[in-house]
C-alpha cells in the first residue's frame, strides 16, 4: 500500500462543483489552471460549494487512520456496554459518530479563530480539497496540528503534501508539495503576497531555518499515516532534508487563489439561465487568457528563485470572496 491509498476525499467533487476552463504551462516549470464555480440559475452562489469543502473537514483535521482507530475504539465501547447491535449496525453507528465527533473538533478550531485567521483557514482547506483531488499527493501537515496553542500561527506553507507530479513531458517525479492559498478580493494583492512568501522560502537568510522548521512539522505527524502497512520509514526518508529520497524529489508550490472578478456582476445580468451565464464566463476567461498567462510569467520572473521551482497555479474567480466567506461562517 502506498500513502496515495491514504488518501480519503471524492475527487469527483470538483467536477461537481467548479467549472474547469483550462490548465496551460506558461513554461516547463509555471503552469496555470483556472476554475470557476458552476452558476446557479443566472447568479454565482457558493453555497454548494461551501457546502462540498466542509463535508472535507473530518478528513482535514484527522487522518484515515486516525479516524479508523477511532471507530475501531467507539465499536469496543457498544460491545463493553453489552450492545445487541449486529457488528454491521455497530460498525455504521460508529463511522457515525466519529465522523460528527471530528466535524465538532474541527469546527470547534475553526470559530476560535479571529475573522481574519478564519479566512486563512477556509483558503488552507480548499487548497487541501484542490490539491488532492489534482494532484498525485497527499496531505502530510498543516497549520491546524502544527499549533501547539489555538492562538498561535506557524509562518510557513499552507499545507506539505507527498506524491508524483506530472511534468509538461507527461513524465512523473516523485515531489513534495509546500502550497499557499489566498481567498482576497484582489487578485494582485494575492498573487504578489503568495509569490512573496515562496521566494522568502529559498532566501539565503531564512532557508535553513525555514525549511528545517517545515519539515520538522511534517516529520512529526508521520506517525498519523501508519497503519501497518504503509512504509513509514520511506516517508519520513521524503521529508528529510539529508536523505536521498528527499533530494530526488522535485519541489512543487501550489498556490490557490480565490478572488474577485469585477465582470461577473454584467455577466448575471446579460445572462437568461445558468447554461448562458456559464457561456459567458467561459468567453470571458478565454478573452482573458493570454494575458493572465503573460502576466503571471511576467510576475515570477521578477523573483530570484521561483523560476528554480515548480509552481502551480489554482485561480477561482468569483463573484464575492466575502459571500464565500460569510457563508462558510454560517455554515462551519
Amino acid at each position: 500500500m502506498t500513502l496515495l491509498n491514504l488518501i480519503n476525499i471524492n475527487k469527483s467533487w470538483i467536477d461537481r462543483e467548479l467549472t474547469h476552463h483550462y490548465s496551460k504551462n506558461a513554461n516547463n516549470k509555471l503552469k496555470v489552471r483556472l476554475f470557476t464555480i458552476k452558476a446557479t440559475g443566472t447568479t454565482i452562489s457558493p453555497n454548494s460549494l461551501a457546502n462540498a469543502l466542509l463535508d472535507f473537514l473530518p478528513d482535514y483535521f484527522k487522518t484515515k487512520v486516525e479516524i479508523n482507530a477511532e471507530i475501531r475504539r467507539q465499536m469496543d465501547d457498544f460491545v463493553a456496554e453489552g450492545s445487541t447491535a449486529t457488528e454491521i449496525e455497530m460498525h455504521e453507528k460508529s463511522i457515525a459518530l466519529v465522523q460528527n465527533r471530528t466535524y465538532r473538533q474541527a469546527s470547534k478550531f475553526f470559530n476560535k479563530k479571529s475573522a481574519k485567521n478564519k479566512t486563512g483557514k477556509y483558503g488552507e482547506l480548499l487548497l487541501f480539497a484542490c490539491a488532492e483531488a489534482l494532484f498525485e499527493c497527499k496531505m502530510i501537515a498543516h497549520k491546524i496540528t502544527n499549533l501547539t496553542n489555538y492562538h498561535d500561527e506557524v509562518k510557513g506553507g499552507d499545507g506539505i503534501f507527498l506524491g508524483n507530479y506530472l511534468l509538461s513531458d507527461f513524465t512523473k517525479k516523485a515531489a513534495y508539495f509546500i502550497g499557499e492559498s489566498k481567498v482576497w478580493k484582489q487578485y494582485a494583492s494575492a498573487q504578489k503576497d503568495a509569490l512573496d512568501s515562496i521566494n522568502r522560502f529559498y532566501d539565503d537568510d531564512v532557508q535553513a531555518t525555514f525549511t528545517g522548521l517545515e519539515f520538522f512539522i511534517a516529520k512529526k505527524d508521520i506517525s498519523k499515516f501508519d497503519d501497518g502497512q504503509i512504509d513509514i520509514n520511506q516517508i519520513y526518508d521524503r521529508l528529510n532534508p539529508t536523505s536521498s529520497a528527499f533530494k530526488d524529489q522535485i519541489a512543487v508550490h501550489p498556490i490557490l487563489i480565490m478572488y474577485d472578478s469585477p465582470s461577473y456582476t454584467k455577466l448575471m445580468t446579460a445572462a437568461v439561465d445558468n447554461v448562458a451565464l456559464e457561456e459567458l464566463i467561459a468567453e470571458s476567461v478565454k478573452a482573458k487568457l493570454l494575458k493572465t498567462l503573460e502576466g503571471i510569467s511576467s510576475k515570477v520572473g521578477a523573483y530570484k528563485h521561483l523560476n528554480k521551482v515548480y509552481l502551480d497555479l489554482i485561480l477561482i474567480p468569483t463573484e464575492s470572496v466575502d459571500a464565500f466567506n460569510k457563508t462558510m461562517d454560517s455554515l462551519i
